[in-house]
């Protein structure tokens, strides 16, 4: 079977979990208004990111990237508490916290790290230094003034991911009538 149609664990994962949240939720007004508004606010912050980030072409240090080294990744775990919200759903929620930050992320920054050094060797080093994983900067990194590209953001395939997200937020919402 080739690489791309064997089954990706992580995907099946994601996936088997989006299904347990939409078959379990039971979203109320307000938790669907909470969790829209937060995944809105994640999905901003990708949005953002992704018409900046040029993956393996240049180290990127322009938009949320002048400010914090994981912007995609924060996004990502406020959409999904954001989903948890709206289902009103702890179960998962606490599930997904768990799995993204004593898993997912450790195994991705030590990838990512490692092919960072590698392509782009003292500046990363530098960047890396100075801009903290997690909890943005108050002053943004350098002075580079790259601009946010439509083209970098379809590069990217950040509409594919709103896609999804508009769908699981259809499917929770109808479950406020069903």
């Amino acid at each position: 079977m080739p690489a791309s149609k064997k089954p990706n664990l992580r995907r099946l994962f994601i996936y088997g979990l989006a299904v347990l949240l939409v078959v379990f939720a039971r979203p109320t007004r307000l938790s669907l208004g909470l969790g829209l508004a937060m995944i809105c606010l994640g999905e901003a912050l990708r949005f953002w990111a992704a018409g900046h980030l040029q993956k393996n072409e240049v180290l990127t240090t322009t938009g949320p990237y002048a400010y914090v080294k994981h912007p995609l990744y924060i996004g990502t775990i406020l959409i999904t508490m954001g989903f948890c919200i709206m289902a009103d759903n702890i179960y998962i929620l606490a599930v997904s916290l768990l799995v993204f930050s004593l898993h997912y992320l450790p195994y991705k920054k030590g990838v990512e790290e490692e092919r960072m050094k590698r392509l782009f060797g003292d500046a990363y080093l530098d960047y890396t230094e100075k801009v903290p994983d997690y909890i943005p900067r108050l002053s943004p990194y350098g002075r580079s003034k790259g601009k946010w590209r439509w083209r970098v953001f379809i590069d990217n395939r950040e509409a594919g991911i709103v896609a999804l997200e508009a769908t699981g937020v259809f499917l929770i919402g109808m479950r406020l009538w069903i």
